[in-house]
């Protein structure tokens, strides 16, 4: 499985960073998130380019952490979307706690969709471990500050968010190198959204006072992905973090990472009425 996630994280390195141009999107917000299924593996196809990390031992196993809440212990393993992340934990935390443990562990990383996999596992199993996933910290300010700017009202974000740049009632999309199709991307960060945006307004800036981020949660896309049908959904593609991109171009052999990526020209494509 770590050999299959290095391979497809290699290949998907060399694309990366490549938006070409930018589109207004096909895709309406009344098709949006909550409304829209691929088969399994077109599922975990698209969760297998997005890296996690966790801790392991010299055996390989993963690190469960148990701490009392009330009258119960509660063992939880953690996976970082930050590969920096999980190291501070290590260096700062455990290493604090458990100097001796800590020396023998390390950061591994893994693919989204192991993570989902490990997780629908234990759930069949009734494994009384908790397999979280970690947000970065700050994206999650970041998108409970856009939530209530959109009128949302929420006091903090429970989940992974995920920021999807829109304009009116469409979301922009970006062509992938190696591809014909469109794709709407989903970003774990705001600011890859908000880079993607003023792009677009450079290109089209009679446009700007119409454009936004809407903000979804990661589990409930999974979910619709996992249980609805329509093929539109296959347009959503997950775009790791800047820091998960440096991860992986670093994997690729320098031979094959391009020195200097093809400037962006950004146009947009015309609304589709419907």
């Amino acid at each position: 499985m770590q050999g299959v996630f290095m391979k497809a994280l290699v290949r998907w390195g060399a694309t990366l960073g490549i938006a070409s141009s930018i589109f207004f999107a096909g895709l309406s917000q009344t098709e949006n998130l909550r409304a829209v299924a691929l088969p399994q593996s077109e599922v975990l196809k698209k969760l297998q380019i997005v890296p996690v990390f966790t801790l392991i031992n010299p055996k390989g196993e993963f690190v469960v952490i148990s701490r009392n809440n009330q009258s119960k212990t509660i063992s939880q393993v953690g996976f970082f979307l930050s590969k920096q992340n999980a190291q501070d934990f290590l260096d700062k935390r455990l290493k604090k706690e458990n100097p001796q443990l800590a020396s023998t562990l390390q950061v591994r990383p893994l693919s989204l969709a192991d993570y989902y996999q490990i997780v629908q596992e234990a759930k069949k199993k009734k494994d009384s471990v908790i397999y979280t996933l970690v947000p970065a910290q700050e994206q999650l300010e970041s998108a409970k500050t856009i939530m209530n700017q959109n009128g949302q009202k929420v006091q903090q974000f429970n989940g992974i968010p995920l920021f999807i740049p829109k304009l009116d009632k469409g979301y922009l999309t970006i062509p992938v190198p190696q591809s014909k199709e469109r794709y709407v991307p989903l970003y774990f960060e705001k600011e890859q959204a908000v880079a993607l945006l003023d792009e677009f307004k450079k290109a089209v800036p009679q446009e700007a006072s119409k454009t936004g981020i809407e903000v979804a949660e990661l589990s409930g896309v999974v979910e619709t992905l996992n249980t609805s049908n329509d093929p539109n959904m296959n347009k959503f593609i997950l775009y790791p973090s800047r820091e998960s991109i440096a991860f992986i171009r670093s994997l690729a052999p320098k031979s094959s990472a391009p020195n200097q990526l093809p400037a962006a020209k950004p146009q947009a494509a015309p609304t589709q009425k419907k």
